[in-house]
């Protein structure tokens, strides 16, 4: 089983190729999505066929009900909160070559410490589960020292526990040092390159690798975009690359990235096998519109 916890919002997606000529009305492709990362991961386990328990916040509102509904109909189990907060939002806007995100955490924000410890005991019961945690499911003090507790108790099954740290905003708003205990109690630490560089303090990624691996003692892995990932376990450094496309649309690619990863190493528990096949996966994603194209579903290489 697959345990996963994260941000749950609804993306609303604007590409505009060219902008307005008096600055005020544009055409544009405009597509409503579910999305957050941990609704994306999840998605992605989905479309690899994997079973998925997923734990997040929701809202009371229309926007909680087609999350709800939506993860329902791809056969997740939604194991987190409703609350009478504002479910999630984020506005992608991609207009003349430009990229911007604005995001309203809303519910997300509204976390319950103690719903979510429920949660991570929940995966901590059979050896060989997978735990996905989102950097975004940390911002609140409460988990943080939950997940320690939870991870470090003796009396419990040990999940292979994931982690991907989430933004530079994200993990600036909890400290480095923060960022980096939590990533101690994890097997694996996903983050991406920009990441990685300001958590290892370092701009050299092969260095930064090395340095976070021994400050964390976990295997980690780097997203270097369109250049591919790294690997570093054990002082050792595996580099894959990327595959050569024209990117129709990047948003969630890192998400892909992790879901691939995790499900492989679930089937081969071969770090450089699940590289592979998480770079492959992101590659497809990303040459598809949308945060969670359903192209993806079935999915088999």
């Amino acid at each position: 089983m697959f345990f996963v916890t994260g941000d749950l919002n609804i993306d609303a997606t604007t590409v505009a190729p060219i902008l307005s000529p008096s600055g005020k009305e544009a055409q544009a492709d405009i597509m409503l999505s579910c999305g957050g990362q941990g609704g994306n991961v999840a998605f992605f386990l989905r479309c690899l066929g994997r079973p998925v328990q997923l734990f997040g916040t929701l809202g009371t509102d229309v926007a909680g009900d087609l999350y709800v509904s939506h993860v329902t109909r791809l056969g997740i189990a939604y194991a987190g909160d409703r609350v009478d907060t504002p479910t999630g939002m984020v506005s992608v806007v991609q207009e003349a070559g430009s990229y911007h995100m604005y995001r309203q955490r809303g519910a997300n924000a509204a976390v319950d410490p103690a719903a979510f410890t429920r949660f991570v005991r929940s995966a901590c019961k059979a050896t060989g589960d997978f735990l996905f945690v989102s950097g975004y499911s940390l911002l609140e003090e409460g988990c943080r020292m939950a997940l320690g507790t939870v991870l470090t108790s003796s009396a419990l099954a040990r999940p292979v526990v994931v982690m991907d740290p989430a933004s530079i905003d994200a993990m600036s708003s909890i400290g480095r040092d923060a960022v980096l205990a939590a990533a101690r109690l994890c097997d694996y630490l996903l983050p991406n390159e920009e990441e990685a560089c300001w958590l290892a303090q370092e701009a050299d990624a092969r260095e930064t690798v090395r340095i976070l691996h021994r400050s964390t003692g976990a295997t980690i892995v780097v997203k270097l975009g369109a250049r591919g990932a790294l690997l570093c376990s054990d002082e050792t450094i595996i580099m894959e690359p990327g595959i050569a496309l024209t990117p129709v649309d990047v948003t969630g690619a890192g998400d892909s990235f992790a879901a691939a990863f995790l499900s492989a190493l679930a089937s081969k528990s071969d770090p450089a096998i699940a590289l592979t096949a998480a770079v492959r996966f992101s590659g497809t994603k990303v040459h598809l519109q949308g945060t969670q194209p359903e192209e993806l579903l079935g999915y088999t290489g």
